[in-house]
C-alpha cells in the first residue's frame, strides 16, 4: 500500500473518532426526543403493548386530542380521514360511514374493528356499528390509534383490514369543569359539559355531548324507484329531491378510578336518525331508525404485584339495540293505486327493518 492510501486511512480513522465518542445509544436518543416531544406517538394497538409508533410491527398512526383541536373535526369521521391509506365512505342508508383501509371495501364495513379503550364496539350480526351509528362527537377523546392493516392476529378475524382504537380522556385531563355551544348551518346545533379531577387516590370524570341537525340537504335527480317508474308508467319517486341525513344524538363518557381499579361507562344514544337516499336507495324523507349503545369494564391494572411480575384483569360488556322509529318505505306506490298489482307494485309496501 503506497504512502498516499495510508494517510488517506489515517486521516479518515481520526475524523471518525469524535463522532464515535459522541454517539449515543439509541434507547437514550430516544429517551430524550420523549423528553422533549412527550410520549403522545406511543401506540398500544399493534401488540397490545405501549411502544412507539416507529417500533410497532405495523402501519400505525396516532391522532391526540390537540390534533383534532387544530384540524378543527367535530366528528370522528372527519379526523380519520385524515389518515394516510384511509378513506371514509359513505354507504347509501344513512350515509354512514365505510372505514375503507387501502381500498378493501363493502356496505356494511365488519373487517374494521372500532374499539373504544380497547373494548370492541361491534354489533355481533354483521359485525358492523349499527344502521344508525350517527357519528361520533370528538370532546371526549383524548387519541385514536389507528393500524391500517391486518389486526387478526391480536384482535380476531374482525381485524383484517385495520383496528381503530379510541381512547376517551381521563380525569387528570378533563381537569374541572367546562362546557361549550356550536351551532351551523342546516339548523345544527349542539354542546358539552365535562367535569373531572383527581383527589388523593380517587379519579372521576364525566362528560356528556348533545348533537342535533337536519343534515345537508343533497338533492338526488334520480333513485331505485325512478327505475320502477320508467318501466311502469307511474310517477311515484320523490326525485329530484333530497336526501333525509337529520340526527338527534346524545352521547356520555365517564370514568371511575381508585388505586388500579378503574370503571369507565358509556352511552351513545341516537334517535329518529334519518336514512339517507332510502333503505330500498328510494328517497323517503319520513322514515327513521334509532339504536342505543351502553357500554362499560372495569379493569384492575396492577404493574407492580412483584418486583419483577404485574397483574391485569379486565371484564367488559356491551348492551346495543337498533330499531325503527318512523315507518320506513322500501318503494313507495303509485298515487292513488296502493294496491296495483302492475310490475314493480307489490315491492310498494310499507317494512319495518329488522
Amino acid at each position: 500500500m503506497n504512502n498516499f492510501k495510508k494517510f488517506h486511512y489515517l486521516g479518515c480513522l481520526v475524523l471518525a473518532l469524535p463522532l464515535a465518542g459522541n454517539a449515543q445509544p439509541q434507547s437514550t436518543a430516544e429517551e430524550e426526543l420523549t423528553e422533549l416531544y412527550g410520549s403522545e406517538e406511543f401506540v398500544r394497538i399493534a401488540t397490545g403493548v405501549a411502544q412507539p409508533v416507529s417500533k410497532a410491527p405495523a402501519v400505525a398512526t396516532v391522532i391526540t386530542a390537540d390534533d383534532i383541536k387544530k384540524m378543527g373535526a367535530t366528528d370522528i369521521d372527519e379526523a380519520l380521514e385524515t389518515v394516510p391509506g384511509l378513506h371514509v365512505a359513505r354507504s347509501a342508508l344513512g350515509y354512514n360511514p365505510v372505514y375503507t383501509f387501502r381500498g378493501m371495501f363493502s356496505d356494511v364495513n365488519p373487517q374494521v374493528l372500532m374499539l373504544i379503550n380497547g373494548i370492541p364496539l361491534t354489533n355481533l350480526y354483521v359485525g358492523d356499528r349499527n344502521v344508525s351509528w350517527g357519528g361520533m362527537p370528538v370532546e371526549a377523546i383524548s387519541r385514536i390509534e389507528v393500524v391500517r392493516g391486518p389486526g387478526s392476529a391480536v384482535y380476531g378475524a374482525d381485524a383484517f383490514a385495520g383496528v381503530i382504537n379510541i381512547i376517551t380522556k381521563t380525569p387528570a385531563e378533563m381537569n374541572g369543569l367546562s362546557m361549550g355551544v356550536r351551532a351551523g348551518s342546516f339548523d345544527t346545533r349542539g354542546g358539552w359539559l365535562q367535569y373531572g379531577g383527581v383527589s388523593d387516590e380517587f379519579r372521576y370524570g364525566a362528560i356528556v355531548e348533545a348533537h342535533k341537525t337536519d343534515g345537508q340537504r343533497e338533492r338526488m335527480s334520480a333513485d331505485a324507484q325512478s327505475f320502477l317508474d320508467l318501466v311502469s308508467g307511474t310517477s311515484a319517486s320523490l326525485a329530484a329531491g333530497p336526501v333525509s341525513l337529520r340526527r338527534d344524538n346524545l352521547d356520555a363518557r365517564f370514568e371511575l378510578g381508585y388505586r388500579n381499579l378503574t370503571f369507565h361507562g358509556g352511552a351513545q344514544i341516537r334517535d329518529d336518525e334519518g336514512v339517507g337516499i332510502g333503505i330500498a336507495q328510494a328517497l323517503d324523507p319520513k322514515g327513521g331508525v334509532s339504536s342505543d349503545r351502553y357500554n362499560a369494564d372495569l379493569t384492575y391494572d396492577n404493574t407492580t404485584l412483584t418486583d419483577t411480575l404485574g397483574i391485569k384483569v379486565q371484564g367488559s360488556a356491551l348492551f346495543t339495540t337498533q330499531e325503527v322509529e318512523t315507518t320506513c318505505i322500501c318503494f313507495r306506490p303509485a298515487p292513488g293505486d296502493p294496491f296495483s298489482l302492475r310490475w314493480g307494485h307489490p315491492f310498494s309496501r310499507r317494512f319495518p327493518m329488522a
